[in-house]
């Protein structure tokens, strides 16, 4: 390559920005037409392109080598053209995937590995000429690669301001703008009329997809696929934004009834109703100022205001209003409502302004657009009369779909938070639709008997009280006991609008069934067992009901590895994944992952040389590095989530500051000698930094999570960024020493590293899940201990032989 190295590291740059770009990219569309943003399964598919990449240098290297000055930026036009073209192509005939349709035969397994395979042919070409330039130039590897990572890491703030502004079906074009300029950037004398034919094809392919991006082909059970399915409704907003893409809809045949008692004689109001990424976020209710009785009087939800009056109130993950305009008609005096969607904010205080009631304007509300674990560490003690929580789970249960979201607000360190800021007869009120078999209701059943535990209540069953509809039950944790006045106002209350008593100091056993009978006595004896605090309460049953903690923040997963065999017994092969879709659908990404990686990266490595030497130390090495590197990055996403406050701020200010401290460190690497004792510094200090993650990421992100934004990204930006240096610095150490010794392995290792990482993404995942954060980052120590020992250890075996 004979281009000025100026234009060599913009090009490079650009490039790989476009790549990280259009991996967030996939994972917001993925999330509007499926149920989840899978981005375990995305990187994983990125990984898989860097892998075969890597295969085909091995295979190839010398022609590759010698076509560099034509064929790099010529494969850098491809990438950004397919990137454009892909997901339309992956919504249309057979390439149709849906995800509800996984286990319901061989047509969904095909077209999710269809789907995998189509997604993986731009990251293919794009890492390919990635690939060639770091083989040409891999004597400098270190600053080449420097550009990779730093362009990588600006892929993800480039990303942020293009969902703001496109809606959905424009980024991928608009993204794969990034690598045709990056070609004809890298275009010289000799290539700059094919470069040019190619690039000027692939812009008009791009514009014409701008301007005329299609219909967004959703999952027919989709909320929103659903609600259009009913005569008049129409959509009349749609707003991109990072936190998803917004629209409204008019559809007055979609009624609000949540499980309303059978006393209820009026009539159930439809119209505008709130979709992001295409699932439901509430109706927008007319506020009614004139404080007639409110529709959510008849459910379970008014339990807490008929046991006297909450002056002030928490509401949180407030939705649409719904929750706030019911607090206001029982006259509360003041109300916290935290939304974190902004672009929902602004609809309801603009464009819905009238159709809401001016809920969200009313002189008694002040909404907070932030977190909730952010909100709770800046409130004072003994604030709140009341805190409300979102009605939670689907009607008949759902089927697991956000078995893999981390949902940090149902925590047992967040009721803690929550029990902090109670006033002293304060009370916590969450509510859940009945799912058969229980698996919600107990869960929140024991989280807030250990949350009561744990703040001091040394006998929860008396603080505790549930009713139970023929459709939801309603959970109320008091600070105080209840007392004897309040538990008559409850059964006063479950007996005029027919709800059944579920939980209540000095129950009887007949209180429990008496209107909305179950057949099932399952939900009644497990109530039982966390109240007494039976030890044997979860091990015992079929599903993980145990409280969730800031390490293990999967509410909705209720599915164990160890439990799959007794699971089998009890339920027909085809009827469990559809119990939990989310948990089936991340073993099933595992295994075709892990397959795929095998049959484009494995085996047709398996044509280089035997002779090759110092095999086995460049397997541990890069494999142990691709492994480590993602384990940490997938867990500091997840942790992330927590500390600002998005899923996709995580995602952009991990990535990001991972890819750019790692080009830094990898920068820096080029100061020192490409020996084995020198990567075994560096993977020491690895894995001094790890254990220090270990042992005080999670107090210390907690402990700050009441500071403002600025001192926040400075904090991530430290404590993500630090480790990330030093792992920077480990790649090219071990490109340089292997461009020394054995030449022909640089692209093999390349391969094998990204093989690695192509199964760690899932895998890294499924740990955290079964095990915790914790534990995932205990393995990438010991991981990296592995890497820094790989080339020693592999030159003492040689050294045996011989």
């Amino acid at each position: 390559m004979t281009d000025s190295r100026g234009r060599q590291f913009l090009s490079l740059g650009l490039h790989s920005a476009a790549i990280i770009a259009f991996q967030i990219a996939l994972m917001q569309l993925i999330s509007n037409v499926q149920w989840h943003h899978f981005a375990y399964m995305v990187i994983s598919i990125a990984m898989l392109g860097f892998g075969a990449a890597g295969t085909a240098l091995s295979l190839g290297r010398k022609r590759l080598a010698n076509a560099a000055n034509w064929l790099v930026p010529l494969l850098m036009i491809f990438s950004g053209g397919l990137m454009a073209i892909v997901f339309p192509i992956s919504r249309a005939g057979i390439m149709h995937f849906d995800v509800f349709l996984l286990f319901s035969g061989g047509q969904g397994f095909a077209a999710l590995i269809l789907n995998y395979l189509i997604f993986f042919v731009p990251f293919f070409f794009g890492a390919l000429a990635i690939g060639i330039i770091f083989m040409v130039k891999s004597k400098e590897i270190g600053t080449y690669y420097f550009a990779n990572l730093a362009g990588s890491g600006a892929g993800g703030i480039i990303v942020l301001v293009f969902m703001a502004k496109f809606l959905p079906l424009h980024l991928p074009a608009l993204i794969g703008a990034l690598p045709v300029v990056a070609g004809l950037l890298l275009s010289n004398k000799q290539t700059w009329k094919q470069n040019l034919v190619a690039g000027l094809v692939s812009i008009l392919l791009i514009v014409l997809l701008v301007a005329r991006p299609g219909q967004m082909i959703l999952s027919e059970y989709k909320d929103i696929a659903l609600a259009r399915q009913l005569p008049e409704t129409e959509t009349q907003i749609q707003k991109p934004s990072a936190y998803g893409f917004t629209e409204v809809v008019y559809a007055p045949l979609f009624r609000f009834a949540p499980a309303l008692s059978l006393t209820f004689h009026g009539d159930t109001p439809g119209g505008h109703v709130i979709f992001v990424n295409g699932n439901y976020f509430g109706h927008v209710l007319q506020h009614n100022k004139t404080g007639d009785s409110h529709l959510l009087n008849y459910t379970t939800m008014n339990l807490p205001f008929v046991l006297g009056s909450k002056k002030r109130i928490l509401n949180i993950n407030a939705g649409t209003g719904t929750s706030i305009s019911h607090a206001l008609s029982h006259n509360a005096a003041h109300i916290d409502a935290i939304i974190e969607n902004r672009s929902v904010i602004s609809l309801l205080k603009n464009e819905l302004r009238y159709a809401s009631g001016e809920v969200l304007l009313h002189p008694a509300v002040q909404v907070h657009h932030q977190q909730t674990r952010n909100f709770l560490a800046n409130a004072q003690s003994a604030t709140y009369d009341l805190i409300i929580l979102p009605l939670m789970s689907e009607f008949g249960g759902g089927a697991g779909l956000n078995a893999l979201r981390e949902d940090y607000d149902l925590t047992v360190e967040a009721f803690r938070e929550m029990i902090r800021t109670l006033k002293p007869q304060g009370m916590i009120s969450i509510s859940t639709w009945i799912d058969h078999p229980p698996r919600y209701s107990l869960r929140i059943l024991a989280t807030l008997a250990q949350a009561a535990v744990e703040s001091g209540i040394l006998h929860p069953q008396d603080h505790i009280a549930a009713v139970r509809s023929w459709g939801t039950i309603t959970f109320l944790l008091k600070k105080s006991p209840f007392t004897p006045e309040e538990l008559q106002h409850i059964r006063k209350f479950s007996l005029e609008m027919q709800f059944d008593p579920l939980v209540l100091p000095g129950i009887r056993q007949e209180e429990r069934n008496y209107f909305n009978q179950l057949n099932d006595t399952t939900l009644f004896n497990k109530v039982e067992a966390i109240l007494s605090s039976h030890c044997e309460y979860n091990s015992t049953y079929l599903f993980d009901i145990s409280p969730p903690t800031d390490n293990m923040p999967f509410f909705s997963n209720f599915i164990k590895i160890s439990r799959l065999a007794h699971l089998s017994e009890h339920y027909a092969t085809g009827q469990l994944p559809f119990l939990e879709l989310g948990f089936f659908t991340l073993l099933a990404t595992l295994f075709k992952s892990t397959i795929l990686a095998i049959m484009l990266i494995i085996i047709p490595l398996t044509a280089l040389k035997r002779k090759t030497q110092g095999k086995i130390g460049t397997l541990l090495y890069f494999g142990s590095l691709g492994l480590g590197y993602m384990f940490v990055e997938i867990i500091l996403i997840q942790k992330f989530v927590l500390y600002l406050g998005q899923p996709i701020y995580a995602v952009v200010a991990v990535v990001s500051t991972m890819m750019i401290s790692s080009g830094l460190g990898s920068l820096y690497s080029q100061r020192f000698q490409p020996i084995p004792a020198t990567i075994a510094k560096a993977g020491f200090a690895i894995m001094l930094l790890l254990t220090i993650m270990l042992l005080f990421l999670t107090p210390m992100l907690q402990q700050t999570l009441a500071v403002n934004m600025y001192f926040k990204i400075a904090i991530s930006f430290v404590a993500i960024g630090l480790p990330a240096f030093v792992m920077g610095m480990m790649f090219p150490l071990g490109i340089r020493l292997l461009s020394m010794q054995n030449p022909a392995q640089v692209p093999w290792a390349w391969g094998i590293n990204a093989c690695f990482s192509v199964v760690s993404t899932s895998a890294a995942t499924l740990i955290s899940i079964e095990a915790g954060f914790q534990t995932v980052i205990l393995i990438a120590i010991i991981v990296y201990f592995a890497a820094s020992t790989a080339f020693i250890i592999s030159g003492s075996i040689r050294k045996w032989f011989h």
